[in-house]
Order: structure tokens, then sequence, then C-alpha cells
């Protein structure tokens, strides 16, 4: 087991896992990431040559005078050992087949193709280790015309009609954060962990044809029985849901500069309470929120109705009160909130310092484990590593070689 420099050996139902990792970027980082926060020996694979591109990309918000060029690849590669090897060395390239032969699992999330080419296809890593499990997360799959097709983020959301319904109503789509990125790396960890499962009752390896298209496609909801059921093209409905059954349903402006908070009514009980709480119980004898028809109908007049209340409180008194009612309701919180006022977050210790391997940051302060284990607990051990941190460890510990014959290869040029 691979000791830490902040004394933190891995831990977790993960742990004694071995995954030799070629993903970048981000959809197959936040895969092995959640395979690395469970204990799970994850070794990230780069060329010096050729690094995580994620590696150049800054915090560029607010226009800050100096910003911090860690922040996204440390947060997709947390709690990973860093290898580089330039896999088109001859050298290289049996190194990584070694290394595949005493792995548990390999990841990797280029375009169809990519590794077959290097010389490193399924069959190939069969070889290494009969029974190894292969993830293969693309933009579109591993088959297909749109096989080769590059993928980002925003496109792996838009092809499967996600961007469709994302926006205001009537208005332009909009881009929406990195689903199709987080939202395909949880399904490719599933999928990892479901075929070493099934490893486990078989002794049989299997390789996965993972993809963001239907990753993204699979989250699309009720989307898909609109059109099939009543034969209706969904659209951006922006803040109001698309469907009709709630009474009261969606962000609304409180007191302050950009504050919100969210807000459900879903049945009549808590729609009479809801008029209770912010005092409006003429809202209940107004014809034209008589009913869930009427409501429905003028939803946009309720909404108004809505605000008159929300707009005097801040979101921080709306959610206390609302909740005490018995009425669902929530800040929408920033960053800042999530960080250093969420009592809720604060209790659960989710925010940690994790180990650097950069002494001038020396901690970095990142998000947590998600689930709490009550016997095996993941953790945040570290930030991501630096490239080639832990070569003498990979190839020196795990694979055997000697001082002298990392030196020979050092100086073969096959660790860039």
């Amino acid at each position: 087991m691979f000791p830490e420099k902040n004394g933190n050996a891995p831990s977790g139902p993960l742990t004694g896992l071995r995954v030799t990792d070629f993903t970048w970027v981000v959809a197959g980082p936040f895969c092995t990431r959640a395979l690395a926060d469970m204990g799970a020996e994850v070794i990230k694979i780069e060329a010096r040559i050729r690094p995580d591109p994620m590696r150049n990309t800054v915090n560029s918000y607010d226009d800050l005078d100096s910003p911090f060029p860690y922040g996204a690849f440390d947060s997709y590669n947390r709690n990973k050992l860093g290898a580089a090897i330039n896999a088109r060395h001859p050298e290289g390239l049996k190194l990584i087949k070694d290394l595949i032969a005493v792995s548990d699992a390999v990841t990797e999330n280029f375009r169809g193709g990519v590794l077959e080419r290097w010389g490193l296809s399924y069959e190939e890593m069969r070889q290494a280790r009969p029974d190894i499990v292969c993830m293969a997360l693309s933009g579109y799959g591993q088959a297909g015309p749109y096989q080769s097709y590059a993928s980002h983020f925003h496109m792996a959301q838009a092809l499967p009609g996600f961007t469709s319904l994302s926006g205001y109503e009537g208005d332009v789509p909009v881009v929406a954060g990195a689903s199709g990125d987080t939202t395909s790396g949880l399904h490719a960890a599933v999928a990892v962990l479901s075929a070493l499962e099934h490893r486990r009752m078989t002794g049989q390896g299997q390789y996965i044809d993972a993809s963001q298209l239907t990753s993204m496609a699979s989250v699309m909801g009720s989307a898909y029985l609109e059109y099939t059921a009543n034969g209706n093209e969904p659209r951006p409905s922006g803040n109001r849901p698309p469907h009709t059954s709630p009474i009261v349903e969606g962000s609304f402006r409180c007191k302050g500069e950009d504050r919100w908070v969210a807000i459900g009514v879903y049945t009549e009980d808590e729609w009479l309470s809801f008029c209770d709480v912010i005092e409006r119980r003429d809202l209940t004898n107004d014809p034209k929120f008589a009913d869930d028809s009427d409501r429905g109908g003028n939803w946009r007049d309720l909404e108004v109705e809505v605000e008159k209340w929300t707009g005097a409180v801040t979101a921080e008194e709306a959610m206390t009160a609302l909740q005490n009612a018995g009425i669902g309701a929530a800040v929408v919180e920033n960053v800042q909130d999530l960080m250093e006022r969420d009592d809720q977050l604060a209790h659960r210790g989710y925010y940690v310092d994790a180990w650097h391997p950069d002494r001038e940051v020396g901690t970095l302060r990142m998000d947590g484990i998600v689930p709490k284990f009550s016997d095996t607990p993941g953790e945040v051990r570290r930030a991501a590593p630096t490239i080639g941190e832990h070569n003498e460890y990979v190839f020196g510990e795990v694979l055997g070689l000697s001082s002298k014959r990392l030196r020979e290869l050092q100086e073969a040029g096959v660790f860039f």
C-alpha cells in the first residue's frame, strides 16, 4: 500500500483495488476520483510532453490578479498517484502493459480508437491480464457514425437534448455547467464497480463502452414521456417546472443583492400553510388561484404575489419560516454560502483541507466525500499529484525495477 507524504494511507471500501488511469480533462477523472475517494489506488498516466490539459486551466473568476492555477485539476484528480511515461516508446508501452497486469481495471476517456492506435486494445490488455476490466468513456461510444467526434461538456449536453430544455421560456438554449462530464463520470464509476463485482462472481473481466451521449440522454426524465405519450415537444420553461402538479415551485428573489430562495408547494394543505406563512390568506379566496387549474393558468401572477413576501425577507428567513411550517424551501446558495455559512454541510464535515504537493500552497480546501460510511469511510488524503510524482513507487515498488534500471529508462526518454 502506498504511504502518502502527509502520513495518510488510502482507506475506504475500495482499499486494495488498483486502477491504471488514462483519463484526462473532466469526465474520466471525475469517474476515477470517485474510486480514489473510496480508497482505490488510482495511478494517473500522463506524459510530460503531453500532460492533462486541465493542468493549464486557471481560476479566472472575478478577474483575479493572481488566479489559482490548480483548482480544476486538483478537484478532479485528488487522491491519485501520478506516473509519467511515454506510451509511444516501446519500453514505455511494455511498462504500461506490465502495470495493467497488476491492476484490476483500466480507465480511459479518449475519442474512440485512440488506445488501439497506441497498441493498447482491449485484447492486448487481456494478454497482460485475462480478467482485466477496461472502461472506455468517450463522447459518443466506440462505434457508430460519431465514434471519432470530439466532445466537451457542453457538446455532451447539447446532442442528447439536455441543453434544449435549459433556459428561459421562449428564449435561446443555455449551456448549464458541466453536467455532461460529471453525470457520465458517475455512470462510468458505477459501471466499473459493477464489472468488478461480476468478475468477483464469475472470474471474468469485460470491456465497458460508456458514453456521455447515453449518460445525458438517460437523465432527460419526463421529456421522453411528454413526447411519446402526449405528442408534445418539450421546451425550456425557465422558472416554471415542465410538469403542472406544483402549486408554487421555483426560485424567488429575496431581500439583499442577488439572493434567492427555492420553494415547493405541492398539496392543498401546504398551500393553506404557505398562505399563512406569507400572511396572504386572501389568496385562497382569489378566483385566479382557487384550484390547480386556476393557479396553473395564472402562475405568472402567482409568482408576483409570492415575491411581494420573499422580496421583503432574507433567503435564510424565508427558508426557516417555510420549513418550520412543513413546506420545502432552500436558500439558493452561492459557493461562499456553501463553504462558510451552511450549517448542515459544516455539521457533516463536508469541506476538508487536503495536503498539496506544492509547498507554497500547503493545504487546499475542497469538497469532501459525499456518502458517509459507518465502517469504511473514504477520505480526501491529498490534492492532485504533480507529473510523474510517483514514478519511483509505481515502476520501482509496484513493478520491481531497480534504481539502475529506472535511471536507464529515464535517460532513454521512457519517462517523458
